[in-house]
């Protein structure tokens, strides 16, 4: 991004506290802290928050997204938490510059959730503590190894240490799996 455009950055889209039950419930809301939305909007926004509300699903993001900013493939940051998702739509791939994700204070109790994330190469910084999948065995470790990019998660840093750990944790289950997997065959 040139100097240029960071100076045309828009400040985040705001739809928290909303209580939507879908994303395009905020085509009929106004943003909250005066931003505005597309039409006579010239900014690229590069922000949303849809934090604090009762979304249990994304799959309309892709237009709600083209319905209310010029460039959504700007976007790098989406804050999804203190919301009823369960699952992670594949919709969420679409954003390719996403570094940031907010999901934590959702109801994600799958850990195969994560692994839909991996096709975001430029993810840096995932929230997903206070979720039922914070309580399983290898949380951290999982979700390290699933996406060895990022940089924070759950507002903690990743140190070589801990992608190290990550790293030879995978190495171990994959190795637990094709005892497991022998056995069965037996």
């Amino acid at each position: 991004m040139s100097v240029r455009t960071l100076n045309a950055v828009a400040p985040p889209l705001d739809f928290s506290f909303k209580n939507l039950a879908t994303l395009t419930d905020s085509l009929e809301e106004e943003p909250r802290k005066g931003t505005k939305l597309k039409e006579g909007y010239t900014e690229i926004v590069t922000a949303v928050r849809y934090n604090n509300n009762s979304l249990s699903e994304i799959s309309d993001l892709s237009p709600t997204m083209s319905a209310l900013v010029f460039q959504p493939s700007a976007i790098s940051w989406l804050d999804f938490s203190f919301n009823e998702l369960v699952t992670l739509d594949k919709v969420i791939l679409e954003f390719t510059n996403l570094t940031t994700l907010y999901l934590h204070g959702n109801h994600i109790c799958n850990l195969a959730e994560i692994k839909k994330l991996s096709g975001l190469p430029h993810l840096r910084t995932l929230t997903l503590h206070g979720n039922p999948i914070e309580n399983q065995e290898g949380y951290r470790h999982f979700v390290l190894s699933t996406l060895p990019t990022l940089k924070q998660l759950d507002f903690s840093s990743v140190t070589k240490q801990n992608q190290r750990d990550a790293e030879s944790w995978k190495k171990l289950c994959s190795k637990k799996m094709k005892i497991g997997k022998k056995k069965k065959a037996e």
